[in-house]
């Protein structure tokens, strides 16, 4: 029979096994693990064999594995043998995956019969060579807790090709090769469960290439029909325990992911979406809106990634480090993390600009983001480009942020070389507007941080949760015959009164995520107050509806910085100008591009 403790272990592995499957479902739903692919490949493992016998009858003269009260005994028998086959595998872009593997099973053992009784005493020896052509339908589950990790398990058809024992007694050395496993089944039946680590060893557009070890636990049943119609359960048939440890080659085939961004960047400004409804007046009217799709406005879980502008811009006339910038002291310093701006969670996030407030939050720590960096990776050089338009203070400039770097974070002065010159990437041209030249000596005024390992530079993650999206506006648009000067929108509804504009231009998007603060749907009334050219007032009101939805997976939003020297980016990406308290420099740098997979 299977012992305690092959059942305890088999047991314990299916119990964390549904444990792992039952977190990332609750908890992994909407996340986008991967691009959908398809894996095909080889697995070759060692596995030990651990066989339970139960009730059998394999050699004359002795009838059982079983004592005269027919109590079964611990009659197992233990080997190792070889494991390998082919396997297809279709990937989500979530959490979970679909393997087929077809493989050849050598369930191999030496059984040593224990059984006593009278005239029947201990030394039967039988070197069982059970093989299988096996069929396995696995489940498999990614987790966000050690990447690359997979989880795995489904049931087992295992098909027999050959059964046979050689028989040896090692009291009387009578032996006998080759016999015949009687009664034997054909086709048998288990589990099987495991997890593998994926270890990417090639990559090219559409495709790639992993080494993955993997260990398993498989139990078949059911192998041998039992010789003694009383004697029915699963463990009183021949039933074979395999753990196995082994390495599994795979190809991927996969959408890539520069063809999705492709379907993101787009030299184009980013159309509305396709209308569903569209709520348009009669031809004596003036207003008319375009609604989001079904009268919608859909939240979405924000999976963001924000590049670090690698500059400290300094002011004229001082060389101190400007206010915006945070400068945190020797204690805080300590335990800053740069993980610790990871998570936006605060501010309202129906209003648009709240995002951006956090994201430059996140670059007025540009030096506490390098200085943390630089002290967990503890061979990293830093140079310091000081630069100024006048020639006089760059050095100045560069010095106050390494003296930051060193006295408040603890790095090594050895470390950050200095040196002083004109901007590699300067702001401007020959071209340039004289009118400009103030702003353009402004944007020359900084320090740069290089890095000569580009992971230096790699982007912060960041996660929200976005209402304020393009594809939620309401577009507002005054008929083009109608001769204006300026036009608001005041709409009210629900409790609730929000006041637009004026505007000048006949087309204007309105975010309509403030309306619907505290509540799932709502009727409201536009009303559109138009002054016309000659100084008349016209009013027309406009009724519709909104719901709320959630999106049931992640949006990423990825930011781009578009870099002095490259005015070609601006026809590449979608700018986003932001105008607030930040200096102009700074603003110009940044702009993004997200989608939903």
């Amino acid at each position: 029979m299977m012992n305690f403790i092959n059942k305890l272990l088999l047991g314990s592995f299916i119990t964390l096994l549904t444990g792992i499957i039952l977190f990332n479902t609750l908890n992994a739903q909407e996340t986008n693990f991967r691009d959908q692919s398809w894996r095909y490949g080889l697995n070759a493992a060692l596995q030990f064999n651990s066989v339970s016998l139960g009730y059998q009858k394999l050699h004359e003269p002795f009838p059982s594995f079983a004592s005269t009260d027919f109590k079964k005994d611990n009659s197992d028998g233990k080997g190792l043998a070889f494991f390998g086959g082919l396997f297809g595998e279709y990937l989500s872009d979530s959490w979970w995956g679909l393997q087929l593997r077809v493989s050849y099973d050598v369930r191999d053992a030496l059984i040593k019969d224990t059984t006593t009784m009278p005239g029947r005493e201990m030394g039967a020896e039988y070197a069982s060579k059970m093989n299988y052509l096996s069929w396995e339908l696995m489940f498999r589950a990614d987790q966000r807790l050690i990447p690359n990790l997979s989880i795995y398990a489904g049931p087992i058809i295992a098909v027999n090709i050959h059964g046979t024992y050689d028989y040896t007694d090692k009291k009387t050395g009578i032996e006998d090769s080759d016999v015949k496993v009687d009664n034997r089944n054909i086709v048998a039946y288990g589990l099987s469960g495991g997890l593998a680590y994926d270890i990417q060893i090639s990559k090219s557009k559409n495709s790639a290439m992993y080494l993955s070890p993997f260990a398993e636990a498989s139990w078949i049943v059911n192998q041998k029909k039992t010789d003694y119609a009383e004697q029915n359960s699963v463990t009183d048939v021949w039933s074979t325990l395999s753990l196995r440890f082994g390495l599994r080659l795979s190809f991927e085939c996969f959408k890539a992911k520069e063809e999705k961004m492709a379907e993101v960047i787009t030299p184009a400004p980013a159309p509305a979406p396709a209308p569903k409804k569209i709520v348009e007046p009669p031809p004596e009217k003036m207003v008319f809106l375009v609604m989001p799709v079904d009268n919608t406005i859909v939240s979405k879980n924000i999976n963001g990634y924000f590049p670090i502008l690698p500059y400290v811009f300094f002011e004229k006339g001082n060389n101190e480090i400007t206010g915006r910038y945070i400068i945190l002291s020797k204690e805080k310093a300590k335990d800053f993390s740069e993980t610790d701006l990871e998570n936006f969670r605060k501010g309202e996030m129906s209003v648009k600009e709240t995002n951006i407030d956090q994201l430059m939050f996140t670059y007025y720590n540009v030096m506490n983001i390098y200085a943390d960096r630089m002290r967990k990776n503890p061979k990293e050089q830093l140079l310091l480009r000081g630069c100024d338009p006048e020639e006089k203070d760059g050095e100045s400039y560069a010095n106050k942020v390494k003296t930051y770097l060193v006295s408040n974070f603890g790095i090594s002065a050895n470390r950050i070389k200095i040196i002083v010159e004109s901007p590699k990437k300067p702001s401007g041209s020959d071209l340039t507007d004289p009118q400009f030249n103030n702003y353009i000596n402004d944007e020359n005024r900084r320090v740069v941080f290089v890095f000569n390992n580009q992971d230096m530079y790699k982007p912060v993650p960041y996660t929200i949760r976005d209402l304020s999206s393009i594809d939620n506006d309401i577009l507002f648009s005054i008929s083009d015959n109608i001769m204006f000067k300026s036009w608001k929108i005041s709409i009210s509804g629900e409790n609730n009164t929000v006041n637009f504009g004026p505007f000048t231009s006949n087309r204007q998007r309105i975010n309509p995520a403030p309306l619907m603060r505290g509540i799932e749907e709502g009727k409201f009334i536009a009303k559109v107050d138009i002054t016309m050219k000659d100084g008349k007032q016209v009013t027309e009101n406009v009724d519709f509806k909104l719901k709320k939805s959630k999106e049931s997976k992640n949006a990423s939003r990825y930011l781009m910085i578009f870099d002095y020297n490259k005015s070609d980016a601006v026809l590449t990406y979608e700018t986003k100008n932001q105008k607030r308290n930040y200096s102009r420099n700074e603003r110009r740098q940044y702009s993004y591009s997200s989608r939903s997979y």
